[in-house]
């Protein structure tokens, strides 16, 4: 009975109204169609929510040592709903929609974004595949959908108790403890990476970059040591078959 009501009390938080896209859990999806121009903004993080770096109540917490970030709002016509709700994302995720916009156009197809990991899992990742080509119908629909004002909005979650604030696209309060530093790879290992990687086509190096959440090679993690180089076998596989040898040559 009990698993009745956890499970009625999920599909009855997914489903109630909210400014905000929410991906809650693990496995958790959405379908909908970007629309309009992107705002980004510099934030901090609190503990509690994130302060545009503009806002004055912002300053104290950067000067007790934390770190800005990036993220990026759009406006997202979800089909399920038949409403435009606001999407807010971080900088590596942004790239994903850029590169979809050049590649498929945004205005020509719905997305399907899907969250992979649960709440308090740092290593939460979101992929972003095309679902659905829009026909010229739905276009003009949508071409005339009355949009957020994606600058009140979030000015407006920066301060208030209300769902945008607490519960952005991603992630919720209790998902962003304050992050520690982990100890990056030793030098001597990463010396011995490095040539295998530069060896690697661009491709597969990006790939390499998304699957450990990182922009550069050198902010590669001790703790990634293992499967960093498990994956750069795999590649280098792929690359470079093993030649069956014929017995009897």
């Amino acid at each position: 009975m009990s698993n009745a009501w956890d499970i009625a009390k999920q599909m009855a938080e997914r489903h109630t109204s909210s400014t905000f896209v929410r991906l809650a859990n693990d496995g958790d999806k959405v379908v909908g169609v970007f629309v309009g121009e992107p705002l980004s903004r510099e934030v901090v993080w609190t503990g509690e929510k994130y302060l545009d770096v503009k806002n004055p109540e912002a300053d104290k917490y950067l000067k007790k040592g934390r770190t800005a970030s990036v993220r990026v709002a759009m406006n997202l016509y979800v089909l399920a709903e038949k409403a435009v709700k606001v999407y807010e994302m971080g900088a590596v995720v942004f790239k994903d929609v850029f590169k979809l916009r050049d590649k498929y156009g945004l205005d020509t197809w719905a997305f399907e974004i899907e969250r992979h990991g649960g709440k308090g899992d740092n290593k939460t990742s979101y992929s972003i595949l095309p679902e659905q080509r829009l026909d010229d119908a739905m276009r003009r629909e949508i071409a005339q959908l009355e949009l957020h004002d994606l600058e009140k909005v979030l000015s407006h979650s920066d301060t208030s108790e209300d769902e945008g604030q607490s519960f952005d696209s991603y992630e919720s309060k209790q998902d962003l403890p304050e992050p520690k530093q982990a100890p990056p790879i030793d030098s001597a290992v990463m010396a011995k990476m490095l040539p295998r990687l530069q060896s690697l086509p661009r491709e597969a190096l990006d790939q390499f970059l998304q699957k450990f959440r990182i922009q550069r090679v050198k902010e590669l993690k001790a703790s990634d040591q293992a499967a960093a180089f498990e994956l750069l076998s795999k590649f280098e596989a792929e690359l470079h078959p093993a030649q069956e040898i014929d017995p009897f040559a």
